[in-house]
């Protein structure tokens, strides 16, 4: 476990720069992606993003700031490992749900990329209230079912 200092891009997402020698150990084989566990305490899907001046960094989202109740400057334990499952995102229960009653949403969804996945993923997870994120899954389903499989565009 190492430490490393919580920074902020100009556009205010909060991110830590990932040592070269993690980077090479989980893109060894072509992975870019990650599980990092802060402070022991929060565990999410990562993905190792390459910074403009050089280097790698890994997003941490405003919710895992609140929760872990830490900002700009704040030192945080970190750790990484590969991430082996099969979408490299966490499914929403929701959507588990709503895919077993709709096999065509299902089958559509499973076409997708994998980058497209986990950003539908990410739309419904990121509702706080279970019945928002049914409905928002719901929704989802349906849209795919009608041609639009876009995250940047499917709740529009």
């Amino acid at each position: 476990m190492s430490r490393y200092m919580l920074q902020k891009f100009d556009s205010g997402m909060h991110y830590i720069l990932v040592p070269d020698a993690v980077v090479a150990a989980i893109r060894k084989n072509g992975n870019t992606r990650a599980i990092c566990t802060l402070n022991k305490a929060e565990t999410f899907h990562c993905a190792l993003l390459p910074k403009k001046e050089g280097g790698y960094f890994v997003n941490v989202g405003s919710k895992i700031c609140k929760k872990l109740k830490i900002g700009v400057g704040s030192e945080v334990e970190a750790t990484f490992e590969i991430d082996q499952s099969e979408i490299q995102f966490a499914v929403p229960e929701e959507w588990t749900a709503v895919l077993t009653t709709d096999e065509e949403a299902k089958q559509i969804f499973e076409r997708l990329s994998l980058g497209n996945q986990r950003g539908l993923l990410h739309l419904i997870d990121q509702v706080k209230s279970t019945e928002k994120r049914v409905e928002r899954a719901l929704k989802i389903a349906e849209k795919l079912k009608m041609g639009i499989t876009s995250p940047r565009i499917i709740l529009k």
